[in-house]
């Protein structure tokens, strides 16, 4: 079995192992002791050291209390820069601490504005929502009441006064307001007069012998465009009480009428006038609005 040769570690020189400061004293003490040893062997006996000795040894000494203060100064500044690093961790810490507060702050702050900004989305939707029925409400008014185009099936009354006729017996405003009312008691759904639209606002009215609808003259031959089930409504027209006395009228003072089937109408809105006298009544005891006189 072959001898196994304990590793041997490899030997450092002194003057790597001792320390800085112990190095210099004895070396310095060494080269004290050599000369002195030099000048012994030199025949110098064991006399009064010269002055140049003791310079150098004075020069050793001071060598080695500047190193020494040196090194108490680097101890002094490594203490005081430790102490400062100390106090800048303790800062760095507390800096950090407070912008971790400062976050967590923010972060509740963005919590805050998303619940607010899912309540505000919400809200839009549902305000969306009533906006749009609003405005189906608004458009369905508009429809009833006039103040919208609308395009349907109807008829066409062309209404004119005889070739020659006297003044007392052209056509006035209660003649296009009789057939105006008969077209709506047959079912006519919107009804035109020149293009003028007639709805609860406006008006068939005489000035001298001009015929004003909605406040714009209107000029003979008149034409009476409405809405309704071409089907039915000139039937239905013979059939009401106030057709019944149009007819009579025109007969009888010799109107010239004629009345067709048309397939497409297209009716004007009305123009929309402003309310000066009338406004909404304030609500009753029972919550309930007050109609107005």
């Amino acid at each position: 079995m072959p001898e196994v040769v304990p590793e041997t570690r490899p030997h450092l020189p002194d003057h790597v192992t001792t320390p800085l400061l112990a190095l210099i004293t004895t070396r310095s003490m060494d080269e004290d002791y050599a000369h002195v040893a030099q000048r012994r062997g030199s025949g110098g006996g064991s006399g009064p050291t010269p002055p140049t000795r003791r310079r150098a040894s004075w020069a050793t000494l001071a060598t080695v209390g500047v190193f020494g203060l040196l090194t108490a100064t680097v101890v002094v500044q490594t203490s005081r820069d430790a102490e400062v690093e100390e106090l800048g961790r303790a800062a760095l810490i507390g800096q950090i601490q407070s912008r971790r507060d400062q976050v967590s702050e923010l972060q509740r702050s963005v919590a805050s504005l998303s619940r607010g900004n899912q309540a505000a989305t919400t809200g839009i939707a549902s305000l969306t929502r009533q906006q749009a029925d609003i405005r189906s409400l608004v458009e369905r008014l508009e429809l009833r009441t006039g103040f919208s185009a609308v395009r349907g099936e109807g008829v066409r009354v062309t209404l004119d006064n005889r070739p020659g006729v006297e003044v007392n017996d052209e056509i006035r405003d209660e003649d296009v307001a009789t057939l105006v009312d008969g077209l709506w008691e047959a079912g006519a759904e919107a009804i035109a007069v020149d293009g003028e639209r007639v709805n609860a606002l406006g008006g068939i009215r005489n000035v001298n012998r001009t015929i004003y609808v909605n406040g714009n003259p209107v000029e003979a031959p008149y034409v009476i465009t409405a809405i309704g089930d071409t089907a039915t409504l000139q039937a239905r027209l013979q059939e009401t009480s106030q057709g019944q006395e149009f007819l009579a009228l025109a007969n009888g003072l010799g109107f010239l009428y004629e009345i067709d089937n048309v397939d497409d109408v297209r009716l004007p809105a009305a123009t929309l006038r402003p309310l000066r006298h009338a406004d909404e009544a304030s609500s009753g005891p029972g919550g309930e609005k007050e109609t107005a006189p």
